[in-house]
């Protein structure tokens, strides 16, 4: 009877050692995806970028003009560039994070003519370092502008650095 006791309260305390030891993991697992998740969405909303177009070729800058940009939770695009009134457009898109502080964008604009008509879309993929303090971003990007045809008119690369809007 002894016997049953001692081996009924190991089993107890192993039963309870085992319990414990995964309720350690379960939250160790949660605390690590949870930070996954926080770097996820480390670059959530509302941001201010200076963009650069460039010489592909070169890297030699041609122009610079202000941006608006917000990035949405579950991974939507939302911007808009400092332009003449009958070339701007909303632009529009996808963003992703790849890893630790590195992210990815797609979106595109209608592009139009100096007179205002339609004349394509500028489709553009962005390569995202978002600093360690998280108040700030550069970028790298690459664009085609193409007609209402979907022809390839013009490649475009360019640059944008970026400070958070509060």
């Amino acid at each position: 009877m002894l016997k049953r006791r001692i081996v009924g309260r190991t089993s107890a305390v192993a039963l309870l050692t085992t319990a414990l030891i995964g309720a350690s993991a379960q939250v160790q697992a949660k605390g690590d995806s949870g930070n996954a998740l926080a770097q996820a969405r480390a670059i959530e909303g509302p941001w201010e970028p200076m963009v650069t177009i460039r010489d592909c070729q070169t890297g030699t800058p041609i122009v610079s003009f202000l941006s608006m940009e917000s990035y949405l939770r579950g991974g939507a695009f939302v911007g808009e560039g400092m332009s003449e009134p009958s070339n701007r457009a909303l632009g529009l898109g996808t963003w992703r994070h790849v890893d630790g502080r590195n992210f990815t964008a797609a979106y595109q604009f209608f592009a139009y003519n100096p007179d205002g008509t339609p004349l394509g879309r500028l489709r553009v993929s962005s390569k995202i370092r978002l600093s360690a303090d998280g108040e700030s971003f550069r970028t790298t990007d690459t664009a085609e502008l193409t007609d209402l045809n979907g022809t390839v008119l013009q490649q475009i690369c360019g640059t944008r650095e970026a400070t958070r809007l509060r």
